[in-house]
Parts: C-alpha cells; structure tokens; sequence
C-alpha cells in the first residue's frame, strides 16, 4: 500500500511539472493594450472619458481578465498624466500597458462687445421649484438667459435639458452653495467643485459651461484668490484653461426691499440707461421671479435687447 501511494503520488507530481510550465505560458501569452491610441490630447475642463483596455490571448482573440488600474487624469488642471493598466494573475503581472493624457488649454472665443442696450438675465442657485415658471415667463416673451447652477439639488436637476432646448445656457455656480468655508480653502476644493457640477452638466444634457459665477462673486473668492500664487491673474488663468470666463454683475434689483414690488422699481429706476447690463436674480426667490415679466415688459418697451449670457460677453469682476 505504501508503495501504491508512492507511485501515485509520484505520477501526479511528474503531470503537474508536465503541464503546469504550459498552463502558465499560456497565461503569459496574453497581452494588454489602451482601447485606441496610447496617446491623447484631452481639453482642460472637460470630463474625461476613460477609453480602457482591452486582453488579447495567443491566438488573437479578445479576452476578459483581471486588471489593476493605476494613475489619475486631473482634467482641471494642465499637465501630462498617465494611466497605466495591468493585468493580474493573482498577485503576478502579466502584461501592462500604458495610457499618456495631455491635458491642454481650451480655446475661449473672441470677446465682444455687445450692442448697447444689451440685459443679460442671468437666475443664481437653481435649479428649484421655481426655474419652470422662470422658463415659461422667458418663452412667453422670447427672451434668453443663463441659470448658474448648483448641484447637489438632485430633485430639479431633470429641468436641465429643458434649459438648453430652450435656448439658454447654463453657467457653473457650485455644487454646495453652503460649503463657503471648505470652497474657497484651496484650489484643489475649489476645481474638484467646480468639475463635480461640469461634470453634472454633461451628464444631463451632453454640453458643457462655459460660464462661472463665484459663489457670493468675486469679492468672496478673493479667499482663495489671495492665497494661489499669482492671485486673480493666476485665478483667472486657471479658468481660462478650463474654457471658462468669470461673471459677476453690474445690476441686482433684488437688493432693496426683497419684495416683488421692489425689485421692479430697482430693475426699471436705473440711475442711468443700461448699455450692457448683467443683471443677478434667484429663481430661488419667489419675489424676484413674481416681477420678471413686469421687468422684461418694461425693458422691452424701452428699446432693450435680451442675450443669454456666453463666454464671448466681457467678463464682469468685482476684483481683479
């Protein structure tokens, strides 16, 4: 019996030393590449898209596999970046292969100066249970405007491709406009914001903005503004890379009174005829979106025109 247990003990031996070597040539024959090139030019700003990797065996034919993903893209910021894939058998390394992304610089349009008697309506903090009425006031009367955004309202934020069909456009705002304190602690809280929200954006509606307005405007982001090396220029700088222009506002109607009455008279009392005016409302304030149609009516037989906001207007800032 024992030698019946030693002889087969000693032929499992000798078929594993026999066929393992092939089993795990086999396995190393298997290769990984990137899906398309090994190289791309990624625009600063956008989301990026993973193109992934794909697993030949040794007869050509793809293959899935276990694979190990290492490095990230930092799309809000311009650099080269790699991503390398690896594919694993178990805690061995089989082949790699690796992804080189160049992030560059967008280019933003030619500003220019719009035609005097110009009033850009732009709405703050949506979208809300409000923006629809907002949307229906502007369709009645034809007139274009840009809503800047927060994001974490996932209750409303359906409404954004309705937005865009219409005609507007949508500007970056923040994706917690109560986070002032964590927003503006470094550039790294503040662009990994900014990209949550473009990120939502073209999820929703497949473009991207364009436009940013600072939550609390420039004023407030000086915070972060003063802190980066370089300041506003460097600020600006960044933003620029992004495909993305900074608006404040020269008109805010609602800062009298905070009643519909009031924001009429503000908006229709100007100390002097508007030429190009950037004027800041919320749909998230019933009393300002109740005295819209009495501000366009009045605007309209003034002699006013109505633009959506868009990169191509002359950027608006408190600070500089």
């Amino acid at each position: 019996m024992p030698v019946k247990k030693t002889l087969i003990s000693f032929l499992l031996a000798a078929l594993f030393i026999v066929h393992f070597p092939a089993a795990f040539a086999l396995k190393s024959e298997c290769r990984i590449c990137t899906r398309g090139p090994s190289e791309l030019i990624w625009p600063c700003g956008l989301p990026f898209e993973d193109p992934g990797y794909r697993i030949y065996g040794p007869d050509g034919s793809e293959r899935g596999g276990l694979v190990r993903s290492e490095g990230e893209v930092c799309t809000w910021r311009v650099g080269d970046y790699s991503r390398r894939y690896v594919l694993m058998d178990g805690e061995r390394e089989l082949s790699s292969a690796v992804l080189t992304v160049h992030v560059v610089p967008q280019n933003l349009p030619e500003i220019a100066a719009p035609p005097k008697g110009t009033i850009c309506l732009t709405f703050d903090d949506g979208p809300c249970e409000n923006t629809a009425e907002v949307l229906e006031i502007l369709a009645e009367y034809n007139v274009k405007a840009c809503f800047f955004i927060v994001g974490f309202q996932q209750k409303y934020l359906d409404i954004l491709p309705r937005i865009v069909a219409e005609g507007h456009t949508l500007g970056i705002h923040c994706y917690d406009h109560r986070a002032y304190r964590w927003l503006y602690q470094s550039a790294e809280n503040y662009f990994s914001d900014l990209m949550q929200v473009q990120q939502i954006i073209y999820d929703r509606t497949g473009t991207v903005a364009h436009v940013l307005r600072f939550p609390g405007g420039s004023r407030t982001a000086s915070f972060l503004a003063w802190a980066l090396e370089g300041g506003y220029p460097e600020f600006y700088g960044r933003l620029a890379d992004l495909g993305i222009r900074a608006y404040d506002w020269n008109v805010q109607p609602e800062s009298g009174t905070k009643t519909t009455e009031g924001t009429i008279i503000d908006f229709t009392h100007p100390t002097e005829p508007y030429e190009y005016a950037v004027v800041l409302q919320h749909d998230t304030r019933y009393f300002s979106v109740k005295a819209l149609e009495r501000m366009i009516q009045w605007a309209l037989s003034e002699g006013y025109t109505f633009a959506a906001l868009d990169a191509s207007f002359p950027e608006i800032h408190f600070y500089d």
